[in-house]
């Protein structure tokens, strides 16, 4: 029988009474899930805990065991993302998370034709995390990525540590992607539908980023993400565990 996995932030150290937030409560109630019933409740942030659905009154409340830190992973994997059209930011973020994408930085470029206004960065981050719960609990992942609100690529850049190998991919680049299996944290750029200009490909090499091929085919942005964050899992030889 499939333990149903449900995202509750803020896990009590010692176990306990859990109250479900409204989306993970929604989830109980459509899935017909009755009390004394297991599951698997997981903060986002690499803890997961074995639990009993308590009451489904007007709260969902859960009864949780301690719960179990994930076993620490070796490379950590940054996303810097301009932000696309549509609903294509949600099928990004939802692939970023099933593969083990631990940031997501969206980029406002030069190219970029969606423009955020302050008042509903907030409601549209929120959505986000949202998607990225979702998919960490149906990939079985007990941390999610934190979705960052749009800034320019030279300050997200600004905060690349010194250790990090970059990359910027593109297509019909010629460049490949060579990483070593110690590499202890990746970032990947993938820019707008019509490309970073020139100088914003400058910008990224003197940060550090090598320019890594796509392949000869021009990807929609929904396809990239998942093939260059798949080419990254390939040369760091699958070495980050899956939660």
């Amino acid at each position: 029988m499939t333990v149903r996995r449900l995202y509750a932030p803020g896990l009590p150290e010692e176990g306990g009474a859990v109250v479900l937030g409204e989306a993970s409560s929604r989830h109980v109630r459509v899935l017909r899930l009755q009390v004394g019933e297991t599951v698997v409740l997981f903060d986002g942030e690499g803890r997961a805990a074995t639990a009993r659905v308590e009451s489904i009154a007007n709260d969902v409340v859960c009864v949780a065991e301690p719960p179990v830190a994930a076993a620490t992973r070796r490379a950590r994997l940054v996303l810097m993302l301009a932000i696309p059209k549509g609903s294509k930011l949600d099928d990004c973020v939802r692939a970023a998370t099933e593969l083990g994408v631990d940031e997501v930085l969206l980029m406002q470029t030069e190219r970029t034709v969606p423009r955020w206004d302050s008042e509903r960065t907030r409601a549209r981050l929120d959505r986000l995390t949202r998607i990225a719960s979702e998919a960490a609990a149906q990939c079985e992942r007990d941390d999610m990525p934190v979705v960052h609100a749009p800034r320019p690529p030279c300050a997200w850049l600004e905060e690349m540590p010194a250790t990090a190998k970059g990359l910027l991919f593109s297509a019909r680049a010629e460049g490949t992607v060579t990483l070593e299996r110690t590499t202890e944290q990746v970032w990947c750029a993938l820019g707008p539908e019509g490309g970073f200009t020139e100088d914003e490909v400058l910008l990224f090499e003197r940060s550090g980023f090598s320019v890594a091929s796509l392949g000869t085919r021009v990807l929609r942005v929904e396809t990239a993400v998942p093939a260059a964050l798949a080419i990254v899992a390939d040369r760091l030889g699958d070495v980050r565990q899956a939660r």
